[in-house]
């Protein structure tokens, strides 16, 4: 049996430490109260995304709404696991895990003393009951005195890694059917109706990780990208996820911005039922005339990086392999040969997602880069997010959150999402064949990699980014205001 076991860090011995290295300082230097966490404050968060429920078990098929959802849902709910800053999986409710040598049985075994927010103690139980809804009946979940069993017919090596990203988070439903979490908030406001636009959240004062500094979180969703990009400079928010096309205009007017490493994808993909794209050659011509340096450039603001992959090259370390370059002679050279005319081709259908403001600036671009290649491109702004209303056209410009800083889960997410088979990734050698083989086949076309980015408000400190995007508000903490009359220093 293979064992692995972690000490646990909670944000109380943080601040712990935190006062120690002040105090240490103290004997240096003055150290003005202002350095120092304070506890207290709402942070006032607005954000594009809307989040219709935080049930696990309702999880969005969107990668970007599961991404806005997770976010939500990391604040109010824990998982077994947890990744630490460098994307190294860390204990969460599970404190150690062990595997057999198949690693088909997995065996976690749980944290002693930690509760709901409704003061339901957090048993082996009620965490297996909670994955099986959510793993779902290829998996077999039992729970022994101190643990959480996890049993499946087939390899899990990467399980914790998978288990500390999306939807698998442990929760206990109530008798009246509300759900709670032993996370740093609970909810106290979440209005009726399919689409909230705002949700109050408060601190978990039993949080078996220390209460969050911030008294509660004021959240408003679904805000458009205009009024995101001014509330933040007007003081009318502390926190507000931007566009990548108004990173750089925020930052110009004095907003403090931070970004992680690129963790959306823009893509090009294929219905290959439809006639008009089903000659490989002609996808091959489309991937050749795009400029995704422009869109990376100009139209993102450099806040993207040409991709040929589906994953970044921080993640992957082969990104590099797959060709970016603008090359018209080779577009040229295919619609030759297929013999493609312009002035006898049906524009092809280009499908964007109606709600992506982004997506839409990214698909004009595709278009007039096609047009001026000779191929013809209408545009069509569809519902694209929804599992249940699939897109009709040619082609559809895919918007894709990357799920995890680990190469071969981020991978195995972006496969499923685009519908593309998932074999065996338990090398890199095996990740990069599975890579290859939709881009290869020009059934995806990938263009850019985006980085996720925010305004944080001058009150703001303790804000950390990890690489692959999100944030941890439970460690965020407001400096308070200088009082009336008073002088910063």
């Amino acid at each position: 049996m293979k064992r692995i076991a972690f000490p646990a860090g909670t944000r109380l011995f943080r601040l712990i430490a935190a006062l120690i290295l002040f105090g240490t300082a103290a004997t240096l230097l003055a150290a003005t109260p202002s350095t120092r966490p304070a506890y207290g404050g709402i942070l006032r968060v607005q954000k594009s995304g809307r989040v219709v429920t935080l049930d696990p078990r309702q999880w969005p098929s969107d990668s970007i709404q599961a991404a806005a959802t997770e976010q939500l849902a990391s604040l109010v709910f824990d998982r077994l696991a947890r990744l630490d800053d460098h994307g190294a999986t860390q204990p969460a409710l599970a404190v150690s895990w062990q595997h057999d040598m198949q690693a088909k049985r997995w065996q976690f075994r749980m944290r002693e003393g930690a509760k709901f927010a409704d003061s339901t103690p957090l048993t082996p139980e009620a965490a297996a009951l909670a994955l099986q809804q959510l793993l779902g009946n290829e998996f077999d979940v039992s729970a022994t005195s101190d643990s959480v069993v996890i049993l499946a017919d087939h390899s899990l090596p990467d399980l914790p890694a998978q288990l500390a990203t999306g939807r698998y988070f442990i929760f206990h439903s109530a008798a009246d059917g509300t759900l709670f979490g032993t996370g740093p908030f609970r909810v106290t406001e979440w209005p009726a109706g399919d689409a909230p636009t705002k949700v109050i959240l408060t601190a978990n004062e039993s949080c078996w990780a220390g209460r969050p500094f911030v008294d509660g979180i004021e959240i408003t969703l679904g805000v458009d990208l205009q009024k995101r990009a001014n509330v933040i400079a007007f003081g009318q928010a502390d926190v507000v996820d931007l566009p990548a096309s108004q990173v750089r205009l925020v930052g110009q007017r004095g907003v403090r911005t931070v970004s992680s490493d690129p963790v959306e994808l823009f893509a090009l993909q294929f219905d290959l039922a439809r006639p008009a794209v089903q000659d490989a050659r002609l996808r091959e011509a489309i991937s050749a005339a795009v400029d995704r340096a422009s869109i990376a450039d100009v139209v993102l603001q450099r806040q993207g990086v040409p991709a040929g992959g589906l994953l970044p090259n921080w993640l992957s370390g082969y990104a590099f392999l797959f060709p970016t370059a603008l090359d018209l002679a080779r577009t040229r050279e295919l619609l030759t040969a297929i013999g493609r005319k312009v002035s006898r081709a049906a524009p092809l259908v280009l499908v964007y997602d109606s709600g992506d403001d982004e997506a839409r600036a990214v698909a004009e671009r595709v278009a007039v880069n096609l047009k001026e290649a000779g191929i013809g491109v209408q545009l069509s702004a569809q519902t694209t997010g929804s599992a249940t209303k699939p897109w009709a056209g040619d082609m559809r410009l895919v918007h894709q959150r990357i799920t995890s800083p680990d190469p071969a889960v981020a991978l195995s997410g972006l496969l499923d999402s685009l519908g593309e088979p998932i074999p065996a990734l338990d090398t890199p050698q095996q990740d990069y064949a599975a890579e290859r083989a939709p881009i290869d086949a020009f059934r995806v076309i990938p263009l850019v990699h985006v980085t996720g980015s925010y305004g944080l408000g001058p009150q703001v400190r303790d804000w950390m980014t990890p690489r692959w995007g999100g944030w941890r508000l439970e460690d965020v903490w407001l400096e308070p205001a200088p009082a009336t009359g008073a002088t910063t220093p």
